[in-house]
């Protein structure tokens, strides 16, 4: 049974459930989920975590992801399931040292965490949560997000260890009972890396060394969908994706714009191509530059080395701008004529970030290495120093001037945002042409110099629209978190109730945070060299939950640059792979990638040919992984879950509107009015009802903070709260992320509250306690209803079994024999009282709850010991049923366990480590992985004795309780 889609925030999806399903099947929660970008794999955890949860499998939760997802996993998991989350810092250690002294031990001082990869590294953080967590944490889950970053990393042959695959395997996976990844990218082509990751996650399964080649092996632990794949069931719509080519030509003096649009499944020459736009008189800066770039490399670029590296950089800098170009062009230059390279930022400083990687640092990194590398450069000789001035002073007169991109986009705004805006500033539009439409655009780059240059392009030609100053927000690496937090929640709210139109972003915004709550344009200001970037960027926008039917992906294209036609020739591969390759696309975009490391030259695109056609790895990811998605086995998956929650909702029987009456029966106690019907509208115009919530006593102030819109950094809480009134409140998931209301779901805070305090004073109040009195239109004779709750637990307090247990008994007042005795053959109750409550049943006749008060007592202790005889009947089946299962995954751990060990022995004899011409590094992580297989089999022989029963041991019941839950008496309707 499920529960926690009944209790969360959410949309519910059928293809969401197939993750919670496997994830109760398995005696350890031990699961991989790797569906596309886009599907919801944060959604997907948290339905896994909260059922975990309510289950009490587990109490302590470390989520490890990129900084830059850390506050969109706080704020999903508070807001979609009633869960708080503490982002693991270096400001919470501060808080925490703060508040109980110095020697507290942050992780201590509470049960679920978020953290950074790059902070769990240091030792200052892992040392202590490694002393917290002691050999093994019991009901404890590790998350991890982006868990293919855990994986050992690409190598020639093959994959080596990196220094966080060896913290994540060796230090903090082994300490926790139950492992959740997260990834749409598992397989990096090397059977070995593939094999390493699935062991840190459940090391009975898998052993690294030994490749998955059994699909059977694989499918208990791994989910892996596409949005194809899903699409091609009907299980989920998704929007159709647009891919738009942004063609600048220049002829005659003049720059022109040529649009072409085609869906992402249609053929490459099924493009629709609108006359081309006049973008006015201009050089050719960018074609120029390119050009004597291209000169000057050849007299100066070396065949390798360091120096080589200058002009790879020079170039794809030159590609994403003149700005980017000019700052790195220039420390080339001084340091040509003598002047002391600038310093470095470190490693450390560049990758350990609490934020994430810093965009500027990257820059003064490119910087300080093309000024390292010039002096590895032969004489310049007299030629190229021409060549260098030339091209140092035409990058230093254009680096602030609209290049043909900036005119195209202007024209783009022009059309679809705000008709005043100019090159130069909209001082001579008309005032109706200054207004804004309600459309958003993503604009990204990979450098901040470009963005820097963006920024101050399009603040002047936006100058003189309406509220130009804040039409415009930036989102880069070394953000702090309520800096992003600020960005995303303006970005994502409606546009009438935020005037930001356009979005700048670098690469920091391109994993994990979900930005189509009102946007569906997204633009590439420069094609990104890691092809696998593209994608995380376009999956911004093109995911779940998107409101638009089609999303739009633009990027730039110069015919009359050599480089571009391979840059184009990349985006059309890589939207064949994603559609067409699945997780196989990761192996091909990093052999692209390794392409391109060497630069675009006149042999690239031969090269890129090649590398595409590489099928050696890519049929190892599709033989180990892609197995998973056969159309059958994903229409199982799904009927099974959706069947599951089925059943489980005729269980549960919840219904929203009920939970409204409950609110409204809570605000009465608390002393104010119910809910009062609103109507709301959306952005679109559309309307809908909701409910607007009363004003509360001022020690509800808190919580009602959780229904005003969220607050932003600059606002005071004082301020804040009188200028943002609660939101109305809906109970079913609304129509769009960004409709002006909030859903209340039985995790949400206020909820919760509600419910407390209408427990409390059914408990602490002189009314009937946990008795209740229901008109009953479809019986003659009043019954009374016993209500009881049966549990069994197991080791650690696990809840192993729950059920509700309902005993009927005609009531009559005379008395007699049949009395408060229930009818054997009568097995019905539930039914009838479920159906009743279907119903909406109104309240008893005036008067029949005080006729019955003095009653309840006696009444409740004569069908008490009905109730304890059936929840020992029902706990001995439960008991009896989890024997069952007991054995049943005993014996197939047995099995795994003794496939494992024929498994490794095979492996072990027949492998002869004959290292040929690899690499020192692949050398020695070979022999560490034999080294590991025969420590394995000697602990295989072991774990064959041990694990079956201590797996038996997690379903033995330790303790059966049964509690009282209520009476209810049911009352003829007429009486």
């Amino acid at each position: 049974m499920f529960q926690a889609p009944f209790r969360a925030g959410i949309h519910i999806m059928d293809h969401q459930l197939t993750p919670l399903a496997k994830a109760l099947a398995l005696p350890r929660a031990n699961l991989f989920i790797a569906d596309d970008v886009g599907l919801g794999k944060t959604i997907e955890a948290g339905l896994v975590v909260q059922e975990l949860l309510l289950r009490q499998r587990v109490d302590t939760i470390l989520v490890v992801c990129p900084p830059s997802v850390a506050l969109q996993w706080r704020d999903e998991m508070r807001a979609r399931f009633g869960l708080l989350f503490e982002i693991h810092d270096r400001n919470f250690v501060a808080r925490r040292r703060a508040e109980r002294g110095f020697s507290v031990n942050p992780w201590a001082t509470h049960s679920r965490f978020i953290i950074s990869y790059q902070t769990l590294r240091r030792p200052e953080y892992l040392e202590s949560l490694l002393q917290h967590l002691g050999d093994r944490a019991r009901r404890s889950l590790l998350i991890l997000d982006e868990a293919h970053t855990a994986a050992p990393a690409s190598g020639s042959k093959y994959a080596v260890d990196s220094a966080l695959t060896r913290v994540i395997r060796d230090h903090v996976a082994p300490r926790f009972e139950n492992r959740l990844f997260l990834s749409a990218t598992p397989h990096n082509g090397h059977s070995n890396s593939f094999a390493a990751l699935l062991e840190i996650l459940d090391p009975q399964r898998f052993t690294r060394g030994i490749p998955v080649t059994d699909p059977a092996q694989l499918a208990p632990v791994m989910v892996r969908r596409l949005k194809s794949d899903l699409g091609a069931l009907n299980s989920t719509a998704f929007p159709t994706r647009i891919v738009q080519r942004w063609q600048l030509d220049h002829a005659a003096g003049r720059w022109r714009w040529t649009l072409a649009s085609r869906a992402a499944s249609a053929p490459a020459d099924a493009e629709h191509v609108p006359p081309a736009a006049d973008l006015g008189e201009a050089p050719p800066a960018e074609l120029t530059l390119a050009d004597k770039l291209a000169d000057y490399a050849a007299l100066m670029e070396p065949e390798s080395g360091r120096g080589r590296l200058v002009f790879i950089n020079l170039q794809k800098r030159l590609l994403s701008s003149i700005a980017a170009f000019h700052r790195t062009f220039e420390a080339h230059c001084a340091r040509l004529e003598g002047a002391d390279a600038p310093p470095r930022p470190t490693q450390k400083f560049l990758f350990d970030q609490a934020h994430g990687v810093d965009d500027e640092a990257v820059d003064e990194a490119d910087a300080a290495d093309a000024a390292a590398g010039t002096a590895h450069l032969r004489d310049p000789g007299e030629q190229a120093a021409t060549l260098r001035a030339e091209l140092r002073a035409l990058a230093k007169a254009w680096q602030h001037r609209p290049d043909a991109r900036l005119r195209a986009l202007v024209h783009w705004i022009q059309q679809h945002q705000c008709p005043a805006v100019a090159i130069g500033g909209a001082h001579a539009a008309p005032q109706a042409d200054r207004v804004w439409s309600g459309r958003r655009l993503i604009i990204f780059t990979e450098y901040a110099d470009t963005l820097r240059y963006l920024r101050r392009q399009l603040a002047t030609h936006l100058d003189g629209t309406a509220q130009a100053a804040d039409r415009i927000m930036t989102f880069h690496g070394g953000m702090t978190d309520d800096q992003r937090a600020e960005v995303r929640r303006a970005f994502n709210s409606t546009p009438a109730d935020h005037p930001v139109r356009i979005l700048l972003a670098t690469d920091a915004a391109r994993e994990g945070i979900n930005l189509q709550g009102a946007c569906a344009d997204l633009l590439h200001f420069d094609i990104p060299w890691n092809p696998a970037r593209l994608e995380q960027r376009n999956g911004r926008i093109d995911r779940t939950l998107q409101p638009e039917p089609e999303v739009r992906c633009g990027y730039f294209v110069y015919p009359q640059r050599p480089a571009d036609a391979v840059l184009d020739t990349l985006v059309r591969k890589v939207d064949v792979i994603r559609q067409e390759l699945g997780s196989v696309g990761t192996v091909v975009l990093d052999r692209i990638e390794q392409v391109l490391e060497d630069g675009i030259r006149p042999d690239t695109a031969h090269k890129l040919a090649a590398a595409t056609a590489d099928q050696a790895a890519q049929q190892t990811s599709k033989a180990e992984l892609e197995s998973q998605r056969t159309a059958d086995r994903l229409k199982a998956e799904i009927d099974r879950a959706r069947r599951t929650l089925d059943a489980s909702s005729k269980i549960i029987a919840f219904e929203p509107e009920a939970l409204r009456e409950v609110i409204d029966i809570g605000l009465k106690f608390v002393g104010a009015p119910p809910l009062q019907r609103v109507q709301v509208q959306d952005d679109r115009g559309d309307t809908f009802d909701a409910w607007a919530v009363p004003a509360l006593p001022a020690d509800w102030q808190g919580t009602v903070d959780t229904l005003r819109p969220e607050r932003p950094r600059s606002l005071p809480p004082w301020e804040w709260r009188k200028t943002h009134p609660p939101l109305p409140v809906v109970f079913r998931p609304p129509p769009r992320l960004t409709s002006p209301v909030v859903h209340l779901h039985l995790e949400h805070p206020f909820v919760r509250r509600i419910l407390a305090r209408f427990r409390a004073q059914g408990f602490a109040a002189h009314d009937m306690g946990r008795v209740s009195v229901l008109a009953d239109p479809h019986r003659r004779t009043p019954q009374v209803v016993a209500i009881g709750r049966v549990s069994l637990f197991g080791p650690g307090a696990t809840r192993l079994h729950d059920e509700l247990l309902y005993v009927g008994a005609p009531w009559l007042e005379a008395g007699g024999p049949d009395h408060g005795v229930p009818d054997p053959d009568d097995r019905d109750t539930h039914a009838r009282l479920q159906t009743l409550l279907a119903e909406r049943p109104r309240p008893a006749p005036a008067g029949v709850a005080e006729r019955l008060r003095p009653h309840a007592a006696a009444d409740f202790a004569r069908l008490w010991p009905h109730v304890e005889a059936e929840a020992e009947a029902r706990a001995h089946d439960a008991q009896q049923q989890l024997e069952a299962r007991a054995h049943e995954e005993q014996e197939a751990l047995r099995q795994l366990l003794q496939s494992q060990r024929a498994a490794l022995e095979k492996q072990v004899t027949q492998t002869t480590l004959d290292f040929g011409t690899l690499p020192q590094a692949e050398r020695r992580q070979i022999e560490d992985d034999h080294r590991h297989m025969e420590r394995r089999l000697t602990q295989l022989a072991q774990e064959i004795q041990r694990e079956p029963a201590e797996l038996a041991e997690l379903y033995r019941v330790k303790r059966a309780r049964v509690v009282p839950v209520g009476l209810v008496y049911l009352w003829p309707e007429a009486g």
